[in-house]
């Protein structure tokens, strides 16, 4: 069994012989584990560590071709706007023009290329009239065959699509005001929504599963970290029908389906085991008891997360990261049905010490310590 094949065992609920795990982080996280065990370059610490996934695709608020245009010009209700594209930080904008700063900690958006649109006739012109980026530009996947071609067949192949849905349509129009429009102008988010799946998702979803990747990957972050940021009943209007779509289109091609959404949604996952969501990340203990998770959905849903980088990684001991690892793959590991990784990408704030007691677990769990 190699670590692909033990990804997909697990995904099918089958114990193995350890419980496959990943090691996600922030690019200065993974510099300083290259520097604290001397190796290479990231590909060597992932083959260090013991990593069983890759991902592939590209980054979900980020023009890649920035360099190429240097300036992005935004049309909005006040007319054109040119907006600088910094490099090194500060403003960038997107490719659906959503306009971000980078200029510290997270990226958080600032203007929307449809957020001064009006309701009504005006909104539906803008909508007609708004270009969404080309899915086949020249050059999108280079990087993501080079990774799949590497690790083909030894990994397990995550391709990976950011803001699917929810995320993406409030980029363009911005997040209260698509919630606004969710009660009063419906029509105009049925329409962004389904022109998001067909002319961005499917496009995008397609050209990965040419790779032979064996899962896609999808992130859509729909809770707060005590409840949905919308009704269920808006969920199920909205979202539901096409992530169905989605969803069903990857198993057609052969592919698992995974995806992403933090916050309190577990309400949801009735609705998305309905559809065939296969692998639910980033099971955050601080929100979702694991054992309780485990207990209701484990023998539906593959758990893929559950290290927490609340509390635990951030300002636990060592020993407490050690044991919260074997305590999660010994409970939540018990019948497969769960992939070992933190709770989400381990950022800065985690002392070496604790870096060093998740990868010194993990590797003897795998019995490479």
């Amino acid at each position: 069994m190699n670590k692909r094949t033990r990804v997909l065992a697990a995904i099918g609920h089958q114990e193995t012989d350890f419980v496959p795990y990943n090691f996600h982080a922030v690019p200065t996280v993974w510099k300083r584990v290259c520097e604290l065990y001397g190796l290479a370059d990231n590909h060597a610490a992932a083959a260090f560590i013991g990593n069983h996934i890759v991902k592939i695709g590209s980054d979900f608020n980020y023009n890649p071709w920035a360099s190429e245009v240097g300036q992005v010009q935004l049309t909005l209700s006040g007319g054109p706007v040119q907006t600088a594209v910094d490099a090194a930080g500060g403003l960038h904008t997107d490719e659906f023009g959503c306009v971000w700063d980078r200029s510290g900690g997270l990226p958080h958006p600032v203007r929307y290329p449809l957020g001064e649109v009006e309701g009504g006739a005006a909104l539906a012109k803008a909508l007609a009239s708004y270009q969404i980026p080309d899915p086949f530009h020249a050059g999108r996947f280079d990087q993501a065959q080079q990774l799949a071609d590497r690790y083909r067949g030894d990994l397990f192949l995550f391709g990976k699509l950011g803001m699917v849905l929810f995320e993406r349509a409030w980029s363009i129009r911005g997040m209260q005001q698509l919630f606004i429009d969710m009660a009063t102008e419906p029509q105009f988010v049925e329409d962004l929504l389904d022109r998001i799946v067909h002319e961005w998702n499917l496009p995008i979803i397609d050209q990965q599963l040419a790779l032979g990747i064996d899962g896609f990957y999808f992130s859509d972050d729909w809770g707060s970290t005590t409840q949905l940021m919308f009704s269920k009943k808006m969920w199920r209007r909205f979202i539901k029908p096409r992530l169905a779509l989605i969803y069903d289109h990857c198993h057609r091609a052969g592919a698992v389906v995974g995806q992403h959404s933090d916050g309190a949604v577990s309400s949801l996952f009735p609705d998305l085991i309905e559809i065939g969501l296969d692998v639910f990340n980033p099971l955050q203990p601080h929100i979702m008891d694991p054992e309780e998770m485990k207990r209701q959905f484990g023998d539906k849903l593959c758990f893929y997360g559950g290290i927490d980088v609340e509390q635990t990684l951030p300002s636990g001991t060592p020993d407490e990261v050690r044991r919260e690892i074997r305590s999660r793959a010994e409970v939540m590991g018990k019948g497969g049905g769960y992939i070992l990784q933190s709770s989400h990408t381990i950022l800065e704030d985690t002392p070496d010490a604790n870096l060093m007691a998740y990868i010194d677990e993990v590797r003897a769990m795998a019995g490479m310590a």
